[in-house]
């Protein structure tokens, strides 16, 4: 694939996503919030995204894991754990929507999204 296509298709993902981090950020309740991260994790997994954009796969693990919260994965954060939940899915979108629309912009992401995770730099 060439340049010009991997940016095109990194521009077609994020016209896919992006209106529905902005939902994630205006959701007034942590179901709504739940539901639209699924979506987004739904767009990782169709094509051409999934075999053609670096980044895929890696977005989707990363926005499941942070939906795990929820089911105390990989941490029981006990009567905290929807707001914490809240607070990161939400946290998420936003540095989605912040970031450039590039694939270094995924992998600067992708990184401090799994370094977080991995050090629990997130609780």
């Amino acid at each position: 694939m060439t340049d010009s296509e991997q940016v095109d298709l990194l521009t077609r993902f994020a016209a896919d996503v992006d209106p529905l981090a902005r939902r994630v950020l205006a959701a007034e309740r942590l179901p709504q919030v739940c539901e639209l991260v699924r979506e987004m994790m739904g767009h990782c997994l169709q094509a051409p995204y999934l075999e053609h954009m670096w980044g895929a796969g890696e977005l989707y693990a990363i926005w499941g894991e942070l939906d795990d919260i929820l089911d105390g994965r990989p941490v029981d954060h006990g009567p905290d754990t929807e707001a914490v939940a809240d607070r990161e899915l939400r946290r998420a979108a936003g540095e989605w929507l912040d970031m450039p629309r590039t694939e270094a912009g995924i992998r600067d992401y992708a990184y401090r999204w799994r370094t977080r995770l991995a050090e629990r730099t997130w609780i």
